[in-house]
Formats: structure tokens, C-alpha cells, sequence
């Protein structure tokens, strides 16, 4: 193997996948919905919902409401961390 594909390879490894990034802004500022996450990470919204409908199907995020958001005047899904119970 050579030695700049083993470099690669840790430095990947190390890095924080998108989808726990979404997952870690979300817990700051939960309830929130895609549109905010994405401003608070300074992505677009094309690249959180993916990621959101990932954490949902693993069933680490749920809906909290749907409201109307300050940023578009349109009613959005607000998502928070769900609570799991062992």
C-alpha cells in the first residue's frame, strides 16, 4: 500500500462525517428546522436535508412542531434529538 493512500485513509477516517455534523448543530440549537441548521453551519439547505432524513431513519431525530419559520414565512418541520430511552 502506499504511503499516501494510508495518509488518506486516517485523515478520513478522523474527520466528522456531515450527518454528525447536522446531528451536533441540531443539538445546539434544537427545535430547529433544515433551513437553520444549514445558516448555523453556512451550507445549503441541499446538503442538511439528505442528512436529516439520514438521522431520521436511524431514528436519532424526531418532529418536534410545524410552524410557520421566520426566515421564509413558509410552514417547515422543526426537528429535535429523540430521547432514548434503554
Amino acid at each position: 500500500m502506499q504511503k499516501t493512500s494510508v495518509e488518506a485513509y486516517y485523515s478520513l477516517k478522523n474527520k466528522v462525517t456531515k450527518k454528525q455534523q447536522v446531528y451536533d448543530t441540531l443539538m445546539l440549537i434544537e427545535p430547529a428546522c433544515n433551513l437553520e441548521v444549514a445558516k448555523k453551519l453556512g451550507w445549503d439547505i441541499n446538503r442538511v436535508t439528505p442528512r436529516m432524513n439520514e438521522l431520521v431513519k436511524e431514528n436519532r431525530v424526531e418532529e418536534s412542531d410545524r410552524h410557520k419559520t421566520a426566515l421564509t414565512g413558509k410552514k417547515v418541520i422543526y426537528w429535535m434529538i429523540k430521547d432514548i430511552k434503554e
